[in-house]
């Protein structure tokens, strides 16, 4: 195993910390942590706030913990809530569910491990790990998942001492070793995660010829005696008092005072990107020599291996600039783009012809623009005014094909309950089975084209830096990054999504719709504050109830009122609700689609749109600044269907 072959001669490298960048004591880092684990990760995390706080540094840390728990524990307390907020059985002792927990904070780093007793088998990881991964990648885009290899047992621990152990079941401290290793190695490649390395140390310092732990023969019959535990990395015989008699128990399986310092200088030295030894932290009871010892084996295990992380991801520092600074416009078909996807003709959804292509995508950015860091994903047929002014304002665009035909076909002629219709465009916005109407491979949802189509502009227009908007060498967008948009059907598609998936903002321009179904009220991954609606009062949708309805179910009169935009100038009262009177000629078509860049929106004297300042106000408006909450309104039909 390669693990087992770098610890073994780890320390056969002369200076090797003097080729490692060090950290900067007066360099102010702060690193958030939410670690989902057992005692094991308490153990490794005990001392970690203790080191931090040393080098200078801060650490926001949260843990949810729970002793002996597996990953599948885990994954299913995060399966309960996503049926059931109210279910206790979800949340942890801190009161909140993982969902909840991941919301809480801007979270750097998200970490999981598996029960020690099982980390030798990777099929124990299937397939919660991915299912915990899922739910993080959904609630907090943001954050870089880790995964903590834990350590095998101490040496003399009963476990290698079954005389007829189950299959499978390692038989030595070295087996244990090479399972975990090489299970956690194939799921970190799996979730294309990133690794805190505190097995490969443990197992460098217990194999250290000066610093090693040597098991010694030892009577368990002499009372109160312990045998010579000197450099144990676990908590190793003791003498314990059970219904008043005294005797002696092993646990080879737990951290000590040694242990626990050893894997919080891992985890030092990885999230911090910073070199542990030297650290002026020791705990009480460490001889010094031994803590030097543990700094050094932390920081050499924490810098080998391309999958171990090494500090947060600063994406800044590799943005390309622009020789040529311009307006880059871009298109691409989808059917070339990935091989992948498929055509649907059912629902009308097909890749076109050479002449006439149907899955065509357009990207758009401007390097003469400072730029926000922000994509637009939009749903709907390409705006070409649209992408325009939002590439003024530093926004980079792209419009994807996918799955919109069904509006005319599927849930009719009225869906089958009050969330059916939410499910169809769930499963078109992410490819994934919502819907037993709609049956879409992952590659022709909107979120998989979307992310195969910024693959393709990383290679074809390096010029506009569309890396930052993926992570995880690309195996995933950074949702957290985008403002995903929309008109009428393609506004309500989006609002559907971002209940789903957290993303940085929602604009909805003339919608949502989906008078007939209630997944506007479920709970979000999107906090509220951050969907934007806007309409034309001449719109059915408006005058139907539609759209009232959508954005309170949606909680968006708890950020201001109804804000008529031709009578107040911006920032609109800081309302997540604005509509519009404006001169459509009566026509409720045209004022349908006059809240989109076009033909349809109404100019002023100059010839200039009049909505470009509401625009600007939706796709750039500070999302903390909110107005006052206000009622709902009576007047808003809220039931438009009765399902039995």
């Amino acid at each position: 195993m390669p693990h087992l072959r770098f610890v073994l001669s780890l320390f056969l490298v002369a200076g090797y910390s003097s080729c490692v960048r060090s950290a900067d004591p007066s360099e102010t880092k702060h690193v958030r942590v939410l670690a989902i684990g057992n005692s094991f990760t308490r153990n490794a995390t005990n001392y970690l706030d203790d080191l931090a706080e040393a080098a200078g540094y801060r650490l926001s840390l949260k843990k949810l913990d729970i002793g002996g728990s597996p990953l599948e524990l885990h994954a299913s307390k995060a399966a309960a809530f996503e049926v059931d907020r109210q279910d206790n059985s979800a949340k942890y002792s801190v009161g909140e569910s993982l969902q909840e927990a991941l919301m809480s904070e801007e979270w750097d780093f998200v970490t999981i491990q598996q029960l020690s007793i099982k980390s030798h088998d990777v099929t124990t990881y299937r397939p919660y790990a991915s299912q915990l991964a899922d739910i993080i990648h959904r609630y907090a885009p943001q954050a870089q998942l880790l995964v903590h290899q834990t350590w095998a047992y101490r040496i003399d621990d009963p476990r290698f001492r079954k005389a007829s152990p189950k299959p499978g079941e390692p038989k030595t401290q070295a087996e244990m070793y090479r399972g975990i290793s090489k299970s956690y190695s194939t799921i970190v490649e799996e979730l294309a995660a990133k690794r805190i390395p505190v097995g490969d140390a443990f197992w460098a310092a217990d194999n250290d010829a000066d610093f090693g732990f040597k098991a010694r023969p030892f009577d368990t019959s002499s009372a109160n005696q312990l045998p010579d535990q000197t450099h144990s990395l676990h908590v190793g015989y003791r003498w314990r008092s059970v219904k008043g008699e005294r005797v002696i128990q092993m646990d080879g399986h737990h951290a000590n005072l040694a242990g626990e310092y050893l894997g919080a200088c891992v985890w030092f030295d990885c999230l911090f990107d910073a070199n542990v030894i030297g650290n002026d932290f020791i705990p009480t009871g460490l001889d010094k020599s031994y803590a030097s010892f543990l700094q050094t084996t932390a920081h050499q295990a924490a810098n080998q291996g391309g999958d171990i992380v090494r500090g947060v991801q600063d994406q800044s520092q590799a943005m390309v600039k622009d020789a040529t600074p311009q307006r880059y416009t871009l298109t691409a078909r989808a059917s070339e783009i990935d091989q992948r996807t498929k055509e649907y003709p059912e629902i009308n959804f097909t890749f076109g012809t050479a002449k006439k292509p149907a899955d065509k995508e357009y990207a758009s950015v401007d390097t003469r623009v400072d730029p926000k860091g922000k994509l637009m994903i939009w749903l709907m047929g390409y705006n070409s005014g649209l992408f325009e002014r939002l590439n003024a304002e530093g926004i980079h665009t792209i419009g994807v094909s996918y799955a919109r035909g069904w509006f005319g076909k599927l849930c009719r002629p009225q869906p089958s309950d009050a969330f059916a219709r939410g499910q169809v465009r769930l499963e078109a916005a992410t490819g994934q089975d919502f819907s037993d109407e709609l049956d879409l491979e992952t590659p022709d949802g909107a979120a998989e084209r979307a992310r195969q189509f910024l693959l393709w502009l990383v290679r074809e227009n390096p010029e506009g830096n569309w890396d930052q908007f993926l992570a995880d060498d690309g195996s995933r967008i950074r949702w957290d990054k985008v403002i995903i948009s929309g008109a009428s059907h393609g506004s309500t598609t989006a609002a559907r999504f971002a209940k789903h998936q957290r993303v940085d903002r929602v604009v909805m321009l003339c919608g949502p719709r989906d008078q007939d179904q209630d997944w506007q009220a479920l709970p979000s991954a999107t906090p509220a504050n951050r969907f934007f609606g806007f309409t034309h009062v001449l719109d059915g949708g408006w005058t139907g109830d539609h759209y009232c309805r959508s954005w309170e179910l949606l909680g968006l009169h708890q950020y201001g009122p109804i804000v008529n935009i031709d009578e107040t100038q911006p920032p609109y009262e800081n309302s997540r609700r604005l509509i519009t009177d404006a001169d459509v000629g009566g026509d409720a078509g045209r004022a349908h689609s006059s809240v989109t860049p076009g033909g349809s929106s109404p100019k002023d004297d100059q010839g200039d749109l009049i909505f470009d300042p509401v625009w600007k106000y939706l796709y750039t408006h500070p999302v903390d600044q909110v107005g006052d909450p206000v009622e709902e309104d009576a007047d808003c039909e809220r039931v438009h269907v009765e399902y039995n």
